[in-house]
């Protein structure tokens, strides 16, 4: 469960901002709300936030920036002395572009509150720490400065840890994780599998297909949303191409050097998936006829709609938070909506999962969806770079009045600026 991001000096994000999922003092829509116990008190998660914004303000690069940490954490046991580390730093002044990047998360995980930070430049970890909360109160697992390492727990294991594997352009997280050390494994499980984060749809076709293939479970769910959809599709049939069958076909010797590489990288991996998508048509007679398409001859929303169900199922029955950019891009605004509202729905989210979305969509502002704090925004500041805000920081916004209107009026900011005469010059 996530509960907090932070994010400095990362592409268009030059100062320090804050995604929070923990939820205000609002009593609005306690269903979107997840218990968790901090210490001896109860407080509350959010289910879900929108994060709202004009192009080019920044609401990509929020989720960017939790991409680049699940991936470095991920990948970063596999950094070679001298490799890159391929932060982005702010460009627009010269200042930001020597200076770290800087990253910090919150979240809980087997019922314990953790808090992990680091911050790199292209070279180096700069530093690094992990805490945790057993007992409500905060516990150093480890902390670093460059080279430096400071540990008040397994003193010896860690110390054995660092001695051997150090390098200064690793994540210490990864290496402990990599050994067993349990008090690291732990979080860096939540860190590299809870986390799932998709700034392109692209292939989430085969995400949601292997699912299919491998979980009847998913593939009883996913049958069942596409018929309640109303897109007209009546059953799914997934079958796995044997990578010999398509390398024997003599396909790739139609395709460019370029795309026939990409194509030899995809194989490697296994198997391609056939997913054919069953319309059924009553003839004149009566009779239930079956007609089979490919994937790739639906519209582009069906297309989307299947591709997100499989992420969408994984993580409500695994309790994942997932992060989706411009989640309503070609699909109908009820049924965004209805997606998300099973995030919200406890009969449905029963295992504590998380949704972070962006959207254009400003019909879900005035839906009887979502609470105040659920509403984020971004907006470039005279500088250019991207502030983070929440509707619940604007006092007195009664739940009465339509937010969407206000929004669009720019009461809130993050809206484009339109300026000039757009009328046609002869």
């Amino acid at each position: 469960m996530l509960l907090q991001f932070t994010v400095k000096n990362f592409l268009s994000i030059k100062d320090e901002v804050t995604l929070s999922m923990v939820a205000s003092k609002d009593s609005s829509f306690e269903d979107n709300l997840l218990p968790y116990e901090d210490g001896k008190k109860i407080k509350n998660a959010l289910k879900s936030v929108v994060i709202y914004g004009a192009n080019a303000s920044g609401k990509s690069n929020i989720l960017k920036a939790l991409r680049f940490v699940k991936n470095f954490i991920k990948n970063s046991h596999e950094m070679q002395q001298g490799i890159k580390i391929q932060r982005k730093p702010f460009k627009l002044d010269n200042r930001c572009i020597n200076e770290p990047s800087e990253f910090q998360i919150v979240f809980i995980h087997n019922d314990v509150k953790y808090l992990y930070g680091f911050s790199v430049t292209e070279n180096e970890v700069i530093d690094e720490y992990l805490y945790y909360y057993p007992n409500g109160r905060q516990s150093i697992i480890f902390e670093r400065e460059r080279d430096e390492y400071k540990f008040t727990i397994d003193v010896e294991r860690q110390s054995e840890l660092k001695n051997k594997f150090h390098s200064k352009n690793k994540l210490f997280i990864a290496t402990e994780s990599l050994w067993e050390y349990e008090k690291a494994k732990v979080p860096f499980e939540w860190l590299s599998s809870y986390l799932n984060i998709f700034i392109n749809h692209d292939r989430l076709e085969n995400y949601t297909g292997g699912n299919m293939k491998e979980d009847e479970n998913v593939n009883l769910l996913v049958k069942k949303y596409i018929k309640l959809a109303d897109i007209g599709i009546d059953d799914i049939n997934i079958k796995a191409r044997e990578v010999e069958d398509i390398l024997n076909s003599g396909m790739l010797n139609l395709l460019s050097d370029d795309v026939k590489a990409d194509v030899l990288k995809t194989l490697q991996n296994g198997n391609l998936l056939d997913i054919k998508m069953i319309h059924n048509i009553k003839d004149k007679d009566g009779n239930i006829i079956n007609y089979e398409f490919d994937i790739d001859e639906e519209s582009d929303g069906t297309q989307k709609f299947f591709g997100l169900l499989g992420p969408w199922i994984d993580a409500l029955l695994n309790g994942y938070t997932i992060v989706i950019d411009e989640l309503d891009i070609r699909l109908h605004t009820l049924l965004v909506k209805k997606l998300i509202e099973m995030f919200l729905d406890p009969d449905v989210n029963k295992n504590n999962a998380q949704l972070i979305f962006t959207t254009h969509d400003t019909n879900l502002l005035d839906s009887d969806l979502l609470r105040r704090d659920q509403i984020w925004f971004t907006e470039k500041k005279e500088d250019k770079s991207t502030d983070l805000y929440s509707l619940y920081d604007f006092g007195g916004v009664r739940k009465s009045i339509s937010i969407e209107k206000g929004y669009l009026q720019g009461k809130y900011g993050a809206i484009p600026v339109l300026k000039g005469d757009w009328k046609w010059e002869d």
